[in-house]
Order: structure tokens, then C-alpha cells, then sequence
């Protein structure tokens, strides 16, 4: 299976997700590798659910972790291939891990797009991806200037994708893909995938 776009999934926690997003193609399965994420996934479990799936990344991900924190996680761990983390402050100090960063951005944490720019350009030359997110309410026009910051600098979109508008927002801009988020189950071995489905179906490539 192939997509027509390059496509992280966040926080997956269990095996439902990671199977079907890795058989559809998605290129990164997010991993919440973070104690304080309600979402946190014990490292037996990561082990566990990796062990059914291939063909695609892994990215150990955390919110407000330091540097020294995120080592001691990482080494209770299989290898991760990517870092997914919030704070801009500490990106440069995470060259050690060898380790490509995306650092998600809550976009309504900021006054304006110039202070995402400011973050964006001093953070770049230790960024591979920032994964941007609207965040909680607040200013209504962030899709565009998050459109507009793709133009400049390495963007996987993570809000206002919906299965009508994934396929203008994919061919027709500059965003370097897309983040979409996984969900809890049901009961084990059982949930809906229609969120995800619904996009990731029209993502699909068509059979020749």
C-alpha cells in the first residue's frame, strides 16, 4: 500500500492503530514515550506492538521531558528512529541522541505567526520536521499561516485536515506531509477506524 502523501500518525498506543496505519503506509508511527503522557506507552508494550509491524519509522515522543529525562527513557527502549519533542529551547541540546527532531508546535501558544517564525529559524539548522498544531481555542485563521510557513520551512500539518480538503492540502501546497492522531480501543483488538480511514483512503494510490 502507498500514500500521495508523507503521513505521521501521533500517539499510538496499541496494536489496532499500528497495524492498520503501517498496512495502509504511513511512513511514521508516533510512540509516546513520555512517563507524564496520559497516553504513555510501557516499553514492554512498545516492544510488543513493533514486533507485528514493518516498512515504516518509529519516533519517540514527548512533551516537556528534558534532555536528561528523555536519555533515561530512551535507553528502557528499542531504538527509536526519530525525536518528537515541544520545547525550543532544548532541540539543540539533543544533537547527541543522532536522532532526526521534529518539534511540534502548538500554534495558539504564540501571539502571532512572526513569534512562530522567530522559534522556526532559530531551531531549523536541529529540526528535520515541525509538526504544527492549532492547539485549544483561540485565533481562527492559524490553517493559512500554517500554509504560509510551509512555504519556508519543513511542515507536517497536524490540524484542520478533513477527508474533502487532505487532497488540496497535499497537492496543491508546500506542506511536507501530514500528522493525523491515533485513538484508544474500544475494547482490546477492537475500535473504529473511521477517522483515520476516511482520510487515509483518499490518500490512497490508485492500482495501475
Amino acid at each position: 500500500m502507498a500514500l500521495k502523501t508523507f503521513v505521521k500518525i501521533s500517539g499510538i498506543n496499541n496494536l489496532s492503530d499500528a497495524r492498520y496505519c503501517a498496512g495502509m503506509g504511513a511512513d511514521i508511527l508516533g510512540f509516546s514515550f513520555d512517563p507524564s503522557d496520559p497516553h504513555h506507552l510501557p516499553p514492554e508494550q512498545y516492544t510488543a506492538i513493533t514486533g507485528w509491524i514493518s516498512g515504516v519509522q518509529y519516533a519517540a515522543e514527548f512533551n516537556l521531558a528534558t534532555p536528561l529525562q528523555i536519555e533515561q527513557q530512551l535507553t528502557q527502549y528499542e531504538p527509536a528512529d526519530l525525536l518528537q519533542v515541544t520545547a525550543p529551547a532544548q532541540v539543540s541540546a539533543l544533537e547527541r541522541f543522532s536522532l532526526p527532531v521534529i518539534l511540534k508546535l502548538k500554534l495558539n501558544h504564540y501571539q502571532d505567526a512572526a513569534s512562530v517564525v522567530d522559534v522556526m529559524q532559530e531551531t531549523l539548522p536541529f529540526v528535520q520536521y515541525f509538526l504544527l498544531e492549532k492547539g485549544e481555542e483561540g485565533k481562527t485563521n492559524w490553517l493559512d499561516e500554517a500554509l504560509r510557513l510551509a512555504s519556508r520551512y519543513p511542515v507536517l500539518l497536524g490540524f484542520g485536515i478533513t477527508p474533502d480538503n487532505v487532497l488540496p492540502l497535499t497537492e496543491g501546497t508546500s506542506i511536507k506531509g501530514i500528522a493525523l492522531q491515533g485513538s484508544q480501543e474500544i475494547r482490546p483488538g477492537y475500535k473504529s477506524f473511521d477517522d483515520l480511514a476516511d482520510i487515509l483512503e483518499r490518500l490512497e494510490v490508485d492500482d495501475l
